[in-house]
């Protein structure tokens, strides 16, 4: 699953980041992979989403929780 998620992000690539590593968002995504452990709802996960990447990467990060809740659901398909 790790590495899925790790794709979605990628592809997201959510602060714009070029070119791009292909490790860029692994912290990131390792810690969507636990919170996707545990949320099973789109909106805790897009929350959750949006914490990670407002924590890391402040004011650079300028997606809505709307972005997030499109994240989320992609990566919940992944069960």
């Amino acid at each position: 699953m790790g590495v899925k998620i790790l794709k979605i992000i990628n592809e997201w690539n959510p602060v714009e980041i070029y070119p791009l590593l292909e490790d860029e968002y692994c912290s990131e995504s390792k810690r969507v992979m636990e919170a996707r452990r545990e949320l099973n709802s789109i909106e805790e996960l897009a929350i959750e989403i949006f914490g990670i990447f407002k924590n890391s990467f402040g004011k650079e990060f300028t997606n809505s929780i709307e972005e997030c809740k499109v994240i989320a659901e992609k990566i919940l398909k992944y069960q």
